[in-house]
């Protein structure tokens, strides 16, 4: 049905100009209706509230008009309903079915969205409109047709794209005084400025101070000038007639007791702009002209003197990080024209993210990026208060070299986005995880005891971080605390905004709760005492309760839990990841279900918007995203590991702390193992607790003076390299994990070979292999990360 759709787009004249991807982009808008026989479609006198394209079956139009009562009929292909939705009139036919029909139906709103968003239809629909009253015997007249063309165009106007704010005081004044200047339409205005800093905004205001909203306000893209208006562009005074005797007027004709407004004037060509240049002259104070240029870091595009001369005003747009002071003004006014049109309580913003605000420096687009995080954090924010987790900055997610995208094959197709599989794995670990704690805390003999310990110490933590760095957070995935503490949740539906302070420190939280579980673990002989580790369990289970019951979502999983902590940073190098095609998600998308949710599915439970996703520590591969994404947007990948990690953005970078401190705790762990039989229990314990917290503290310094986190930049150099040695960090626990697996020091491998003098043969510990093996793969994994992010930086 959707491939019919686009085939059928394919042939209709006005979209000649799309490419197959944007037709791809626009089908979404269409929807099918079927009309039986004699049914009708428009009918004279009545305004067209959508467009209709006919794919099946033959409709006739005819008009109650004298002049024009000559019925005609049409087959697929033909499009109904254009000029009145252009024109705003009622339609001047009645369209009626000769059989049945089927129809692609688009509404008025996406037809004017349609036409902005793809101004280079424009002339391809005046073209068409053309003709079309051509064959239908000049049924509008000279003034109507004028009218027509001056309609088309003006739907470029934006009234409200900027909101209409300017910022401060002072920057209001600037701009109030600059159109101020104008109001005696003494020579035209010339404006300057970066992307997004609002140029269009300040011709608009300026046009209706001069004109008022009902004169024509035409805006020409300086970089399509001469294709598309080549035709139009002449020094008659009045209109011209081609051979079929329609009307043909001049661009200053359209826009005649109005303004022009020419974007990007600079990038016409030397040749166009010389032209231009002679009709202003021309045609001097018959239109009220506006030019823009594009500013960059760099300069800015060149206007030959010639055109420079017909402008006498000039106004300069600073960029938005030159004037942080609008951006609190900003972005309340957007705040309340959002809650106004969506009838929603006025949201606010908590202190930390409006200084996340300050901070940034839009680069990007200045106001034009602003507004979109503002929006975007406007409908991501299900409560009233808008916080850091709302908040997304700057490009989305890259795609990053070769992917295998698993859904291309049903079986993982079917499995990821039928929820039932993973909801059974989860139900069933969290059962094992109750089984095993009520083991635990009652008397049982002693066999079952040390199976259960040797389940949970002796091959769960080894497991742990020898799948995270291949397969991510997959352990989350099916996670018995996580399902657990999903249980609660749905019952007391908690609404509370997490504390930022708790979001801007998580990596702190994370990094003490993974230090003091460790010391408790090994000071405790924990892995030799069952109630000990019941207990630890229980309480740790008791505090994601207590989270996810004051708090909405997995805020335990992602701000607190430190085993996730742990299998986060090393899922960062994985092979598997969950990605989104970033174009699709945000020219497509506007409710945001992968976010907010939609029906029994929630959305993202570690508050992550999937276009700005661009590393694995947040993300938990519950794949909700993907099975209510209505675009297809999402894969599961596969790709080379550690790749990652020199293309990091917007990572956490406050984890560069956590790395130092469980980097930094393997000495001790190690070094005093060996003397725990040797030296008596109090010497021991005192001396592995001065070593275990010194280095802890060490290795969290360390951290924090590489990195120095700050969230609201990309992740610089020094970030990248922090995160490039993960694969030796994990190596360094295995190999300190794997001495605890039951029966391994036990276990050897023989080689033996036959010589002359024998039977020869050389027995290796299995447990030296794998902790050498574990070595091996962490330096494979971290030194071609660590020379790639280098030479990265030095290209």
């Amino acid at each position: 049905m959707q491939d019919e759709i686009l085939s059928s787009l394919s042939k209709v004249t006005i979209l000649d100009g799309l490419s197959t991807h944007e037709l791809f982009e626009l089908k979404k808008d269409f929807q099918w209706e079927t009309f039986t026989k004699e049914a009708i479609i428009i009918e004279e006198g009545q305004k067209a509230q959508f467009l209709y394209l006919l794919v099946e079956g033959q409709v006739e139009i005819n008009s109650r008009n004298q002049d024009y009562n000559t019925p005609q009929t049409f087959g697929p292909g033909q499009v109904f309903g254009d000029l009145s939705l252009v024109t705003g009139s009622a339609s001047f036919y009645t369209a009626h079915c000769l059989e049945p029909c089927r129809f692609l139906r688009m509404t008025a709103e996406d037809f004017a969205r349609m036409l902005l968003r793809w101004p280079r239809i424009y002339q391809t629909i005046i073209i068409q409109l053309s003709e079309y009253l051509n064959e239908a015997n000049q049924m509008l007249s000279e003034k109507k047709y004028k009218e027509v063309l001056s309609s088309v165009i003006k739907l470029t106007e934006h009234q409200e794209r900027y909101y209409g704010i300017w910022g401060s005081v002072r920057t209001t004044s600037e701009v109030e005084q600059t159109i101020e200047k104008l109001v005696n339409r003494v020579g035209n205005l010339l404006i300057r400025g970066e992307r997004g800093t609002g140029r269009q905004m300040i011709a608009w205001h300026a046009h209706q101070r001069l004109f008022g909203e009902t004169a024509p306000f035409v805006v020409v893209d300086g970089r399509r000038f001469e294709q598309q208006w080549e035709g139009l562009l002449s020094k008659t005074g009045t209109y011209s007639a081609d051979s079929s005797g329609m009307p043909h007027y001049s661009l200053f004709d359209i826009a005649l007791g109005g303004t022009i407004f020419i974007h990007d004037i600079d990038q016409i060509s030397i040749a166009g702009q010389l032209k231009l240049a002679e009709l202003l002259q021309y045609h001097k104070n018959k239109n009220f002209i506006i030019g823009s240029i594009q500013t960059t870091t760099s300069g800015e595009g060149q206007v030959v003197p010639e055109l420079q001369s017909c402008f006498m005003h000039t106004h300069y747009v600073k960029p938005l990080r030159e004037r942080k002071r609008d951006i609190p003004i900003i972005t309340q006014g957007i705040l309340e024209m959002l809650a106004q049109r969506n009838k929603r309580v006025l949201p606010s913003l908590t202190p930390e993210a409006m200084q996340l605000l300050l901070s940034h420096h839009y680069r990007q687009g200045n106001v034009n990026e602003l507004i979109q995080v503002i929006e975007r954090a406007f409908f991501l924010a299900l409560e009233d208060v808008i916080g850091l987790e709302q908040i997304f900055f700057g490009p989305t997610s890259e795609k990053i070299g070769r992917k295998i995208n698993l859904l291309q094959w049903s079986f993982f197709n079917k499995f990821f986005k039928e929820s039932s599989g993973i909801l059974w794995l989860r139900r069933i670990s969290a059962v094992l995880f109750i089984v095993i704690i009520v083991g635990m805390i009652t008397p049982l003999p002693i066999s079952p005891e040390l199976k259960v310990l040797a389940l949970i110490w002796g091959l769960w933590w080894p497991i742990i971080a020898v799948v995270s760095p291949f397969l991510g957070r997959i352990w989350c995935t099916v996670c018995p605390f996580s399902t657990i503490m999903d249980f609660f949740q749905n019952r007391f539906h908690p609404k509370r905004t997490l504390p930022a302070v708790i979001v801007k420190y998580d990596y702190l939280i994370v990094s003490i709760l993974f230090v003091l579980i460790f010391w408790i673990e090994v000071v405790s002989h924990m892995r030799y005492n069952l109630l000990y580790t019941g207990i630890l369990l229980i309480v740790i289970q008791l505090a994601a309760i207590c989270v996810s019951i004051l708090y909405p979502r997995h805020n335990w999983c992602r701000h607190f839990c430190p085993l996730g902590g742990f299998i986060g940073v090393a899922s960062i190098g994985s092979f598997m990841e969950v990605r989104a095609d970033a174009t699709v998600c945000l020219n497509k998308c506007t409710t945001l279900e992968c976010y907010v949710g939609k029906g029994d599915i929630k959305g993202c439970p570690m508050s992550q918007h999937l276009p700005y996703l661009d590393n694995n520590l947040d993300c938990k591969l519950c794949f909700n995203c993907l099975r209510i994404c209505p675009h297809h947007s999402v894969q599961v990948n596969i790709r080379i590991p550690a790749r990652e990690v020199w293309h990091l953005t917007r990572i956490n970078q406050g984890y560069v702390v956590f790395i130092g401190v469980i980097l930094f705790i393997l000495f001790p762990l190690n070094y005093f193992e060996s003397l725990r039989e040797v030296w008596s229990a109090d010497k021991w314990l005192m001396w592995f607790s001065a070593a275990y917290i010194t280095c802890a503290l060490l290795g969290g310094v360390c951290g924090w003076w590489i990195g120095r986190p700050f969230k609201t930049k990309g992740a610089s150099t020094r970030i990248k390299l922090v995160f490039a040695v993960i694969p030796l960090v994990i190596a360094g626990h295995i190999i300190y994990q794997a001495r605890f697996i039951p029966g391994i020091d036990t276990i050897v491998l023989g080689l033996g070979s036959i010589t002359a003098n024998g039977f020869q043969s050389v027995f290796v510990p299995v447990l030296q292999v794998f902790q050498v093996s574990a070595a091996l793969i962490g330096l494979l994994i971290s030194v071609p990360a660590i020379l790639i992010v280098l030479y990265r930086r030095k290209k």
